[in-house]
């Protein structure tokens, strides 16, 4: 399935890691939106990342990529329906804990107005929508946002007891924020790979 799609998309020249990274985003992100995705927009670039692979800003159905467009939403639709995609992306036969903490504190770090971690110029750009998205917060007619995590392996999801209670930890730790509307933590393994594509 990786072939195929790195193939369909020219990502083909990409390390194995990143082409996994577009692929993880494809599948995860696509559904948020009303368009045909370009993975190109949403993966982050190495250094900085905060632990996150990509992140889609979806607002009204359509990918943001400049905060001026929040203003553009809001003033043409009248109110702003808001969808965070996070997605982290790990080509391991395994789901880890630590993981699923690292990813979720960078979750948190990245709404947090003074971040505890770098941010890298990808990061720091979309940083900025989002302080524009919250700035609009008397737009969200349908209420806050939501707040999605994906975490891809190429493991399967047993269900394990330390696992759910990280997954569920992170949810609540970013329930406790009071932004959204609604958090999910969604663990995606070789099944869940498959089913989406």
């Amino acid at each position: 399935m990786l072939t195929e799609f790195t193939t369909e998309q020219n990502l083909r020249a990409l390390s194995e890691d990143k082409q996994f990274e577009h692929f993880a985003a494809f599948l995860t992100v696509s559904s948020s939106l009303a368009e045909a995705l370009d993975t190109g927009e949403v993966v982050i670039g190495a250094s900085g990342d905060t632990g996150i692979d990509a992140l889609a800003i979806v607002v009204n159905g359509s990918l943001v990529e400049d905060a001026t467009e929040i203003d553009e939403f809001a003033e043409r639709n009248g109110y702003l329906d808001v969808t965070f995609v996070f997605v982290q992306a790990e080509r391991s036969s395994s789901f880890e804990t630590a993981k699923i903490g690292q990813f979720s504190f960078g979750v948190q770090d990245f709404f947090k107005e003074t971040p505890a971690l770098p941010r890298g110029k990808d990061i720091a750009k979309l940083a900025k929508i989002q302080a524009s998205i919250y700035k609009q917060s008397s737009k969200f007619k349908r209420g806050n946002p939501v707040c999605r995590l994906y975490y891809v392996t190429t493991g399967t999801w047993t269900g394990d007891t330390a696992l759910e209670a990280r997954r569920r930890a992170a949810a609540d730790d970013l329930t406790a924020l009071r932004i959204f509307r609604s958090v999910e933590v969604i663990p995606i393994d070789t099944e869940g790979i498959q089913r989406l594509y």
